[in-house]
């Protein structure tokens, strides 16, 4: 994942901060983190969606990413992206940090889900289709900040 993402997203952190004080690895981790992160905002991303009234922003699916991960899963979300051409949607990708002894298999299909949840009620099925079906779940290290493989 590439520096410009960090940068853009720092507001991610900040808000997934918010909901709850993270335990003490967790807490190290959010705060090197946070501390490399510019506060320089790009401009949010109007999407299409199925409602002909209802405008939705990138800035806002990838919020309501972070915080309902963070409410149902109790995992903290350091990275999304909402990828696509102007105002579609193909594709979600989520970086999440990983503890020992996590199932990651079982908890990136937990992710999937709430992620696919916030699309259909974002952006609607018809809109969402493609993003759905192309969901990217990544775990950080706790420790070592690395992306595991």
């Amino acid at each position: 994942m590439s520096d410009a993402h960090d940068l853009a997203d720092a507001w991610l952190v900040d808000a997934t901060r918010q909901l709850a004080d993270p335990p003490g690895d967790v807490d190290r981790l959010i705060s090197s983190i946070s501390a490399r992160l510019s506060r320089i905002r790009r401009p949010a991303r109007t999407l299409t969606s199925d409602g002909r009234r209802i405008k939705i922003t990138d800035a806002v699916v990838k919020q309501m990413i972070a915080i309902r991960t963070r409410r149902q899963l109790g995992r903290l979300v350091v990275f999304a992206a909402v990828d696509g051409a102007d105002d579609t949607v193909t594709g979600i990708r989520v970086g999440l940090i990983a503890r020992y002894a996590d199932d990651l298999i079982a908890l990136s299909d937990r992710v999937r889900d709430v992620v696919e949840d916030v699309l259909l009620e974002t952006i609607g099925p018809q809109s969402s289709a493609e993003a759905r079906r192309n969901i990217a779940v990544r775990w950080q290290d706790v420790y070592t900040r690395e992306w595991l493989s």
